[in-house]
């Protein structure tokens, strides 16, 4: 088979930047035999990589047990340039900006309650600029959007806001790439790729909030199913027996924690609570309040039970601001499930939620920016 030598320096280049990404600092050498590519050739892309700013040398290593000169560490440049990575939801915005290497630099989460979408607009707008990085070699690199519907080629299948195609106006007005991400997926790939643990493999991220959404990671990659449509728990339906019928239940409209909450709210004193005034009024016994929680966790076991039933997860990292607040909910949730014992999946409360869909939609982002393919990356933890 005949492999074109520029297509095969290319690659050995994308290899070295995502072995410098994954085990940095490090040397020439420890590349080298980590890759199975002659020294020479190693040196010659690192040179080439150095010119370009990719990477940068620091310090020195560990000399050889016969001594000789300690070895200069390669790591890549986290002044490379940066990202400006943005979460959409209901009533907030998250926005951040990070470092080539994923290292946050700048968070502010923006409430957009009673904002008109032009100024939501507006708002990212000033904010992306006011973001800006100085004395990095590339500046923006590109801009990523996580939001709480399903994408499908780079486009929302529900408008992010009405009358202006947000991915084309950013992308025209900072000359960068703009990508979509359901947050869920993104948060997914957060917990693969900025996690310490090279065991697990397979994992589910569900994000419950205004919706219910599942992010899947099979063998180290996500999973989007047919036209991106796997994890979309708006299209499961269950049935639940009442006392005097049997009915057809949506999980978004009975247990998110915005079906919740309007549940709560038909109790006239009830009216606008937010989560942490809930939980506190599910702690002292409120009867509206605990049956509401009630219904949460049957909802929500019956999301769970048939997630893992489906894919067989090592871990589902949880992300509701209901269960942080409450974590015995989440002792409730596991001893609504017996699967868990038969699957030997793990049931956790998500860490750094906030941050998960920013950083997961990064990680997308800079995968496409410096074409480093799919492979589990391991990130700044």
């Amino acid at each position: 088979m005949f492999i074109n030598k520029h297509t095969m320096r290319l690659n050995n280049e994308r290899s070295v930047i995502r072995h410098v990404i994954n085990y940095g600092p490090i040397s020439r050498s420890k590349i080298s035999r980590d890759l199975s590519i002659n020294k020479v050739t190693i040196s010659s892309i690192l040179e080439d990589l150095l010119s370009q700013q990719y990477v940068v040398e620091i310090g020195e290593g560990e000399s050889t047990k016969n001594g000789g000169r300690k070895p200069k560490l390669i790591e890549f440049n986290k002044n490379f340039g940066y990202f400006i990575n943005i979460e959409i939801g209901k009533n907030y915005i998250n926005i951040m900006s990070t470092w080539a290497n994923g290292q946050i630099a700048r968070f502010e989460e923006i409430s957009t309650i009673d904002k008109s979408d032009q100024q939501i607009y507006q708002i990212i707008n000033k904010k992306i600029t006011n973001f800006a990085l100085k004395h990095t070699v590339h500046s923006l690199l590109g801009i990523s959007l996580a939001v709480h519907h399903r994408v499908f080629n780079n486009i929302s299948q529900k408008p992010i806001l009405k009358d202006i195609d947000l991915p084309k106006a950013l992308e025209k007005n900072f000359e960068v790439p703009v990508i979509l991400l359901n947050s869920a997926n993104a948060a997914a790939i957060f917990q693969r790729d900025f996690s310490s643990n090279n065991e697990i493999k397979n994992l589910i991220s569900l994000t419950i909030n205004e919706t219910i959404d599942a992010g899947i990671i099979i063998d180290e990659n996500l999973y989007l199913g047919n036209q991106a449509a796997a994890g979309n728990i708006a299209d499961m339906k269950f049935l639940l027996s009442t006392d005097d019928k049997i009915v057809q239940i949506n999980p978004i409209e009975y247990c998110s924690q915005d079906a919740i909450l309007k549940e709560v709210y038909k109790d006239k004193g009830l009216n606008n609570l937010s989560l942490q005034q809930l939980s506190k009024l599910y702690v002292q016994g409120n009867p509206r309040v605990v049956a509401s929680i009630e219904q949460f966790i049957t909802g929500l076991s019956l999301v769970l039970n048939n997630l893992i039933a489906s894919y067989a997860p090592q871990i589902i990292f949880l992300d509701s601001t209901l269960i942080e607040n409450l974590p015995l909910l989440l002792i409730q949730l596991r001893n609504n499930l017996p699967i868990l014992q038969n699957t030997g999946t793990k049931l956790e409360i998500s860490r750094q939620s906030t941050f998960a869909p920013l950083l997961g939609s990064y990680s997308f982002l800079m995968r496409q920016v410096f074409h480093l393919g799919t492979k589990r990356l391991r990130l700044i933890p």
